[in-house]
């Protein structure tokens, strides 16, 4: 059985730093071989139940307020563990694409809370969520390599998929409100940034960031 980070029925762009293997498409996400088909079965159930989410299949209500985007009426238990277990895969994943995914022993305490089906409490592997626009929309077809940061003194592992960008805070103790403030809530109320001009100036930084990465890295060997 095979586990895919992000399924999609279009086509994706993946961006690769590795001169080797320069920006390639995927047809069906990118898949590893990791779970049972039990295990599967569960998270594909969560899978799924994002996808509607994020397609207004879904009945949620939303508020704009400035830049942010207030979501009510999701599935809290749902969506977090979609998110957790999103975090889980990229950890214990062989795969070159998620190798500065380095969980420590928090991969053990989310496989756990997997198993369990508990998402745990909301700033507990709290995911900040960000739009990914561009001049015509949202784009969706975008993947990237996920990267570590460091937020308020926590570390924060960065992915971009499903046309937004999924902030993880991994730490063995709560971020500061202004960082958690969107997190998904017991009451199934999360928010996410909207900032049109956030993603051409991301997309076209970080194209332009890899294509010299690998232009160095060529040039290095």
């Amino acid at each position: 059985m095979y586990s895919s980070l992000y399924d999609e029925k279009h086509r994706l762009y993946v961006l690769s730093a590795n001169p080797r293997r320069p920006t390639w498409t995927e047809q069906k996400g990118l898949r590893e071989k990791l779970l049972c088909n039990e295990c599967e079965t569960k998270l594909s159930a969560w899978e799924g139940y994002t996808h509607k989410l994020f397609s207004n299949r879904v009945p949620t209500t939303a508020k704009r307020s400035g830049e942010l985007i207030w979501v009510h009426g999701a599935d809290y238990a749902r969506f977090k563990l979609f998110q957790l277990s999103i975090l889980w895969r990229a950890g214990v994943s062989s795969l070159p694409m998620f190798s500065k995914v380095r969980l420590g022993p928090h991969e053990e305490r989310l496989r756990k809370r997997i198993l369990a089906e508990d998402p745990g409490p909301p700033t507990e592997y709290g995911c900040a969520l960000y739009a990914l626009t561009t001049p015509t929309g949202i784009d969706r077809q975008l993947i990237v390599q996920p990267t570590l940061a460091k937020m308020e003194g926590i570390h924060a592992y960065h992915f971009v998929f499903g046309g937004l960008i999924w902030l993880y805070f991994v730490s063995s103790h709560a971020p500061e409100r202004a960082a958690s403030a969107g997190f998904i809530q017991k009451n199934g109320t999360f928010a996410f940034l909207a900032m049109e001009s956030l993603g051409p100036m991301y997309v076209e930084q970080l194209s332009e960031k890899f294509h010299r990465a690998r232009a160095e890295a060529k040039d290095a060997l």
